[in-house]
């Protein structure tokens, strides 16, 4: 084991004692650099084996990585990487790992929740009796019993997974479509169609896509046209992915009923974003993730993340496992841990 293995923290959001108490016991200094632009994670990197970082913005750019000599992992406190250029790291022998698991109960509630609350109208109900209001409720969009609805999952991983066995106990019919499935979806209860077959049929459309450049703006005006004029799109992964002057524009226009979203295009929304002016828009702050659980299960993740490599071994989860590393690592499964 290297007794020298240096560990750099370039975002530094909270207290690290458990990390710092963890990461000692077995050789690794964990510093803490507060950095902002490219060059300051650069000085702050340049004789580290280990980038950890948190923030969806950090730039973790090809630049960066090629300027890092000794690093061996770039580890992220979070399911999205899509600020690490993760084909640069593989080009470079570098690992980059997630804590791909950390999150899946709490968005999966956030995203069962948002479809509820669409469904049921909740938000506008709870406005109108807040305004004074109680008889009279509009009933330009009648409410449907959920059991006859149709849920589609754009997407078919860990998160989606979880919100359709979670949606199955209200007995609707749950379609998904995911490019990276080669077979069935082997999630009882799920339909796998096309994308296409997806929005046409769906009234309920729920996004869990990472964002790639496949995948930014995958919810465009022909999809939106596509969809149901009853239809609510709810996005829990990350806002790029829908094209949203294409929503606004489809809400303008009643293309569609409504959405519901925890992540938008640019974050924080700003104060004139015109998705603030829909009574049929409901919008939570990027908080679907959240729960001291969730932080707590990131944070054990990364640290295993970071003692795995330091002892040899790959991490639980390798964002790119094709890349031969600088330093040879033996499979995540034997290492027996402590």
């Amino acid at each position: 084991m290297n007794q020298s293995f240096k560990a750099v923290n370039i975002d530094c959001n909270f207290d690290y004692t458990y990390e710092r108490e963890r990461l000692a016991a077995c050789g690794v200094d964990l510093l803490l650099r507060k950095t902002v632009t490219e060059d300051d994670i650069i000085r702050a990197c340049a004789d580290a084996d280990a980038v950890v970082l948190e923030g969806a913005k950090t730039p973790m750019t090809e630049r960066v990585i090629l300027a890092l000599p000794r690093c061996r992992l770039i580890a992220k406190y979070a399911v999205g990487v899509d600020n690490i250029d993760a084909a640069a790291a593989t080009r470079a022998g570098i690992v980059v790992a997630n804590a791909a698991d950390y999150c899946t109960e709490e968005v999966s509630d956030h995203a069962v929740a948002l479809l509820l609350a669409s469904a049921r109208r909740v938000v506008s109900m709870d406005r109108f009796v807040h305004a004074g209001n109680w008889a009279g409720f509009t009933r330009a969009q009648p409410l449907r019993r959920v059991n006859q609805l149709t849920l589609g999952l754009v997407g078919l991983g860990r998160i989606a997974r979880a919100t359709a066995r979670k949606m199955a106990g209200f007995r609707l019919r749950i379609l998904a479509t995911d490019p990276y499935l080669t077979g069935p979806g082997n999630e009882p209860g799920v339909e796998v169609v096309s994308f296409e077959t997806l929005l046409r049929e769906s009234d309920l459309v729920s996004v869990h896509v990472p964002l790639t450049p496949e995948t930014r703006g995958l919810i465009n005006e022909a999809a939106f046209r596509a969809m149901r004029p009853n239809a609510v799109i709810v996005n829990t992964s990350r806002g790029p992915v829908i094209d949203e002057s294409a929503l606004i524009r489809a809400l303008e226009e009643k293309w569609i009923a409504g959405a519901a979203l925890d992540v938008v295009a640019e974050e924080p929304l700003p104060a004139g974003s015109a998705l603030r002016k829909f009574d049929r828009v409901i919008l939570t702050p990027h908080t679907g993730a959240d729960s001291v659980d969730s932080m707590a299960h990131a944070r054990r993740t990364v640290v295993d993340t970071i003692e795995a490599v330091v002892r040899g071994f790959w991490p639980p989860f390798p964002v790119n496992p094709k890349v031969a590393p600088r330093v040879p690592l033996r499979p995540f499964s034997e290492w027996a841990r402590p």
